[in-house]
């Protein structure tokens, strides 16, 4: 169960259109970021195949920053497309809605963070002792999933 940072980001923003939440490149790096590591915490598996990396505003999937960077702090409206495996044409891919997991945890991050602003988000993204600081303490580039997963883990508790 895991997908693209596009994929990810194209199921926030279906739940944010359907909540009428907007939307910015930083707001939703950041949701993308806490549905990955809340799917970690809870179901031991990432929901993102790539890791995120620890950028000054916190942490950043690297291939969605350079695909919406451009939008910058404007609402964000259309779906992300990529290329389908099965067709090998651009389409607007999300999760399957098979996927259970994935889609109540993406809800419970959207209950939880949606409402939040990308300031507030990119705050909670740099908790003391979190793994954006961790990684940037350690020198890390990339934040590690294990790091990630030890950290929420510690929230359920």
């Amino acid at each position: 169960m895991s997908y693209s940072p596009a994929i990810v980001a194209n199921a926030v923003l279906t739940r944010a259109n359907q909540r009428g939440i907007f939307i910015s490149h930083l707001k939703l790096q950041k949701l993308v970021f806490f549905t990955h590591a809340w799917c970690l915490a809870i179901l031991g598996e990432p929901a993102v195949n790539e890791r995120p990396e620890a950028w000054e505003f916190g942490p950043v999937f690297n291939t969605l920053y350079y695909r919406l960077k451009e939008r910058g702090h404007e609402r964000i409206r259309e779906y992300i497309e990529s290329v389908d495996a099965t067709t090998n044409a651009f389409a607007t891919l999300v999760p399957s809605p098979a996927d259970d997991r994935f889609w109540r945890i993406l809800d419970q991050v959207m209950d939880r963070y949606g409402t939040f602003t990308a300031a507030q988000l990119s705050t909670l993204s740099h908790e003391p002792g979190g793994p954006w600081e961790q990684a940037r303490l350690a020198g890390q580039a990339v934040i590690p999933d294990e790091t990630v997963r030890l950290f929420y883990e510690g929230k359920l508790q």
